[in-house]
């Protein structure tokens, strides 16, 4: 099975976190918009020197029931949010031991979208990080990937999909992801490239960008007739403008070349940094990924 199976699940990182919570919440609605099963997969680290099982009744068995109770009740947790939030989604539950990163890794192979919570670490200027387990999987995984921060609900339910584009074929997929999603959500969608400040002949420039943007978008408009599509070229800081631009969008698409990125800024600074400070929901599209 591969994420362009129609069987292939939505996964999603579940933990003790608030922001996992909303990252299920967000999942549970993903899946339902592509008519897939959600699957919810606790990853259990077991402390260094903990046995993980013993002669029934003994301390360390009991320790041990113990902890597996609670990761299966808090996998229960999680699946009541995504039903609540989603009446008869079909989910499943998956609690494992091992590499949360590693068994994470594993599961995106067959998965459709694997979604993880972000958190801010201060000030609303300063960073939104993720877990390291969500470090560890942007631009890794062949589907994408979807980091949920914790006020994400805040957001406009009406916002458009907005999709960073560079002219570079990393774009292409994230663009091909951007408009599935508005489709489904019924949502506009915003093209965006921005352009760092530099002398020159800005009106050049600008052109040059509108033309990046229009062949970007080149045939989707066919295949997604129902979705709005318009362009933006902004002049900055590449993840500070994607990020303001994203300000009121339902969620931000770009696209990664796994290790490398974005005509050499993403999956590199620029992205980098925007999982670090997108202000919604970030989505991050290796150039490996397809959809359906």
């Amino acid at each position: 099975m591969s994420g362009s199976d129609p069987r292939s699940p939505v996964v999603a990182g579940v933990s003790r976190s608030a922001t996992s919570l909303m990252a299920t919440e967000w999942a549970a609605a993903a899946a339902a918009r592509r008519g897939r099963e959600l699957c919810l997969v606790h990853v259990q680290e077991w402390p260094a020197g903990t046995a993980r099982g013993g002669e029934r009744g003994t301390p360390s068995e009991t320790w041990a029931s113990s902890f597996r109770s609670a990761g299966q009740a808090l996998l229960q947790k999680h699946r009541a949010a995504a039903v609540e939030r989603v009446p008869g989604l079909h989910v499943t539950t998956r609690l494992e031991d091992g590499s949360p990163t590693a068994i994470l890794r594993e599961a995106a192979e067959d998965a459709a979208l694997v979604v993880v919570g972000s958190h801010q670490v201060s000030g609303p200027l300063d960073a939104v990080t993720f877990s390291t387990m969500g470090r560890a999987l942007v631009g890794q995984p062949p589907c994408p990937v979807v980091l949920v921060p914790a006020d994400a609900a805040r957001f406009d339910p009406l916002g458009p999909v907005m999709v960073g584009v560079d002219g570079s074929a990393a774009s292409s997929p994230a663009v091909a992801f951007a408009f599935e999603e508005a489709a489904l959500s019924e949502a506009d969608l915003v093209a965006v490239q921005v352009r760092r400040p530099r002398h020159g002949d800005w009106p050049a420039d600008i052109q040059e960008s509108l033309i990046d943007v229009s062949e970007a978008l080149a045939g989707w408009g066919e295949k997604y007739p129902q979705v709005s599509a318009r362009q933006e070229v902004v002049i900055g800081h590449p993840a500070s403008q994607l990020a303001l631009s994203a300000a009121a969008a339902r969620c931000l698409v770009v696209g990664s070349r796994g290790l490398g990125g974005f005509r050499g800024l993403l999956l590199g600074s620029t992205s980098r940094a925007l999982t670090h400070f997108a202000p919604g929901p970030l989505v991050v599209v290796s150039q490996e990924a397809g959809t359906d």
